[in-house]
């Protein structure tokens, strides 16, 4: 009873909570935004994945009132997944309750209270999404939550209205379509050639059929958004740094991994022998691994570096999966590593965002604590302690068993571009330090404190599947993962040495500057041969605007629209809040 009550309200409390701020912003009301219980939206899915046994037989919920039939529980890699979001989506809000409370948003400083009420209606949706898509079995709720926790995030990157930020919106919109189109074809394909709508015999269909390779690709697009696979990485390091602090560490840490945790549902791994798509995996995953080290050594922003950063390490996981369907007998092995990797990177990229608010307005303080405590995040990420020590460690001794000694050289130069960054991240981050410490609000410090604890602790209180025991390596093993960042320090200290003004700069969506003018080139070379019917067509329209904007008052069109606009989303945002929480509780009841 208590498992279903937790599974029922972790996607539903969230919901709940943003039809309230809808609600009272659709009547103008105001309502302490970021409040204790908005704050408190993640507490039953945290909650499930530490109280709950990891086993669908006894943690599991079906609604067969709802879309196709619901079935959602926890089973032991949802519950990696689980408390890792949970708990970096605690952390990053009771961050955001002391961000929002010490700045307002230069863009817009004359509406600050509604600027507060619509970010937390877009964080709790983007929340309830998320937490949706990993307890989710059955397949529309799968899709439900993604495309939920997708567009609600649309609302937290243009959360400043900057123009850098809006741009940042539109690229992330546009591949957001276009990864959602592809995962819902896949989708569709493959309920239609599984037993059933849901996500075990979805996997089992891949198994026993030949496999389409139209469905294939499309799992491989429409999951790659969101994963950062190389030229579907485009809307990362330009959504990352124009987001709010606490938008971008939920951002990087949780939301990147929702395309991993597909292709861990749906793909045969441990299974059946796939050479052809495996080598496709470890090739792209390579590629994101390394080529994402230099645009990121070459930002000015340590939160662009960060977002590079992640592009490398989900490139490092995507090439073990790739490794794992090209030898099924790796997956037992790297099972444990991957998940602790999961968690081990959402937490600490996390604590790395939020340090950033900090260094802008550092806390009271002695300088050298705070720079230490800086160092922790960034040193777990290169393998020199804790989680990162034992996640590299982990992973390097499956390898090694199967063989795959090329793979572990070329994540060992994976993990020397980390090392690379996150030196770069560190001198950009103390960089940004003002001369003079301020005084931040004691929930900033207590939400990057939290969470870099959890992050360093995390071996000692992380479940591996079955049981597994995590690997530490002896001081001889601390030195084979040693030398790497040390000989990037080395390489880094030579560089500011013959570039002591910074060298170069890299603009954050690398690749998109030269197709956007490549698009331009394009349609400059197509321009002469448009048809002369879509130009009578063009001008036509252009003349009934015209005559319109004669005849009519265009102020009062524009405070009519403005009026439209506003309130008639929001009731209808508010009426599908409402009939979709009141689905959820009569169902329940019933």
């Amino acid at each position: 009873m208590m498992a279903s009550a937790l599974l029922l309200l972790t996607p539903l409390w969230p919901l709940v909570l943003a039809g309230g701020y809808l609600l009272m912003m659709a009547f103008g009301q105001r309502w302490a935004a970021l409040n204790w219980l908005w704050i408190s939206a993640p507490l039953p899915a945290l909650a499930l994945a530490l109280l709950m046994p990891a086993d669908p037989a006894l943690t599991s919920l079906h609604l067969p009132f709802l879309l196709l039939g619901s079935l959602w529980w926890l089973d032991e890699v949802r519950q990696v997944f689980l408390v890792t979001t949970a708990l970096l989506w605690l952390m990053a809000g009771l961050y955001a309750r002391g961000y929002f409370a010490a700045a307002t948003h230069p863009a817009r400083p004359d509406q600050p209270a509604s600027d507060k009420m619509g970010f937390a209606a877009l964080w709790l949706l983007t929340l309830s999404g998320n937490l949706l898509l990993i307890i989710a079995e059955d397949i529309a709720s799968f899709y439900l939550g993604f495309a939920l926790m997708t567009f609600a995030a649309y609302g937290l990157v243009i959360d400043s209205r900057k123009a850098s930020a809006l741009y940042a919106g539109r690229v992330y919109l546009a591949m957001a379509l276009l990864g959602e189109a592809a995962m819902l074809a896949a989708l569709i394909g493959l309920s239609q050639q599984a037993a059933a709508p849901q996500m075990g015999p979805a996997a089992a269909s891949l198994m026993t059929s030949e496999p389409s390779i139209w469905i294939l690709n499309c799992l491989l697009l429409g999951f790659g958004v969101k994963a950062g696979l190389p030229l579907l990485h485009l809307w990362l390091p330009l959504a990352h740094p124009v987001a709010p602090t606490p938008a971008s560490a939920v951002l990087s840490g949780a939301m990147i991994k929702a395309g991993l945790l597909g292709w861990c549902l749906l793909l045969p791994l441990g299974q059946v022998s796939w050479p052809v798509w495996g080598q496709i995996f470890l090739v792209a995953g390579l590629i994101s691994m390394l080529g994402a080290v230099l645009p990121g050594l070459l930002q000015s922003h340590p939160k662009a570096v960060l977002a590079y950063s992640s592009i490398s390490q989900m490139g490092m996981m995507i090439s073990v999966l790739g490794a794992s369907l090209i030898e099924p007998a790796l997956w037992p092995l790297a099972l444990p590593a991957l998940l602790l990797f999961v968690a081990h990177h959402g937490l600490n990229k996390g604590a790395l965002f939020l340090a950033v608010g900090l260094a802008e307005k550092p806390p009271r303080w002695p300088l050298t604590l705070f720079l230490l405590l800086t160092l922790l995040p960034p040193l777990a990420l290169t393998g020199l302690l804790t989680s990162g020590l034992v996640t590299k460690w982990m992973l390097k001794q499956g390898l090694y068993a199967q063989e795959m000694s090329q793979l572990v050289m070329w994540l060992t130069l994976g993990a020397g571009g980390t090392s690379l960054l996150m030196l770069r991240y560190l001198f950009r981050l103390w960089a940004l330090m003002p001369a003079q410490p301020h005084r931040p609000p004691l929930s900033q410090q207590l939400a990057w404190l939290g969470l870099m604890l959890a992050a360093l602790t995390l071996p000692w209180w992380f479940t591996a599947p079955g049981g597994a025991a995590l690997l530490w390596p002896d001081f001889k093993g601390w030195l084979e993962l040693a030398w790497v960042p040390l000989l990037a320090l080395l390489l880094a200290l030579l560089v500011i040495k013959l570039l002591p003004q910074g060298g170069p700069e890299w603009p954050p969506g690398d690749l998109l500057l030269p197709l956007s003018w490549l698009a331009r080139r394009i349609g400059q070379a197509l321009a002469p041969w448009r048809s002369t019917e879509f130009t009578l067509i063009q001008r036509l329209v252009d003349w009934i605007k015209q005559t319109a904007a004669q005849r009519q008052d265009t102020n009062r069109l524009a405070r009519l629209e403005e009026r439209l606009r506003q309130n008639m989303a929001l009731l209808f945002l508010c009426g599908c809040a409402l009939l979709a929480s009141l689905y959820f509780l009569l169902g329940a009841v019933s």
